[in-house]
């Protein structure tokens, strides 16, 4: 008798949880991704604060509301939201600028620069972001319509 065989089955089609269907998906899941960071950090800082005192508690409350609004965010963004949209904007734009003051404190202070994870995460992953959002095709996602198109009169 011999042994059954199958065929090999085809593999699935891929699903909008799966890959990443356009760049929203990838704003988003980098939003995520920024978002675990934060929590992390507002862990360490706890724990950091039980054992040294709570002297950095505001360090604390400002590490839990970077990390809520950048998972607001993410949520907003998954769902096509305006105001998401501009507040990821915003909480980039401030994240980026911070970095590049705490650059500038690194360089002339300790003659040296950032380490490579804070870079990319506060730095490079920020400017990532907001050049994403700002691309005329995820703006037209959100429902913005470029000034140029208004200009020629097409709707």
């Amino acid at each position: 008798m011999e042994p059954a065989t199958t065929a090999p089955r085809p593999p699935a089609p891929p699903t909008a949880e799966a890959t990443p269907d356009s760049q929203v998906d990838v704003v988003r899941i980098l939003l995520l991704i920024q978002g675990g960071i934060a929590v992390t950090s507002t862990i360490e800082v706890f724990l950091v604060g039980a054992f040294t005192g709570f002297l950095i508690a505001p360090l604390i409350v400002l590490t839990l509301l970077a990390a809520i609004i950048t998972l607001w965010a993410s949520r907003g963004v998954r769902l096509r939201s305006r105001r998401a949209r501009r507040v990821t904007l915003w909480a980039e734009g401030t994240i980026l600028f911070f970095a590049l003051v705490d650059l500038m404190l690194a360089i002339f202070l300790a003659r040296r620069g950032l380490a490579l994870v804070p870079t990319v995460t506060r730095i490079v992953l920020p400017i990532a972001i907001m050049r994403t959002l700002r691309r005329p095709r995820v703006r037209a996602e959100f429902g913005i319509v470029p000034a140029s198109v208004t200009a020629e009169g097409r709707p």
